[in-house]
């Protein structure tokens, strides 16, 4: 992933949609064993996931799931 990632801009700060297909999502898995999820804005940028449960589905998309 070379695209900027976005943090703080309130319009990017939640995703549009709730399934992402691939190439529109992300995932980096730190040496602790966590994982950080990324999706792709409609403006490129990538948004970094927070409250989120990520269901990875059979076909590669992934479905997002809030956590509230």
């Amino acid at each position: 992933m070379s695209a900027r990632v976005s943090r703080r801009n309130d319009d990017e700060s939640h995703p549009d949609r709730a399934t992402f297909a691939p190439g529109d999502y992300g995932r980096v898995t730190r040496s602790d064993g966590t994982e950080q999820w990324y999706v792709r804005s409609p403006t490129g940028t990538w948004i970094t996931l927070r409250h989120q449960r990520v269901i990875e589905n059979e076909d590669g998309t992934i479905t997002l799931l809030s956590l509230a």
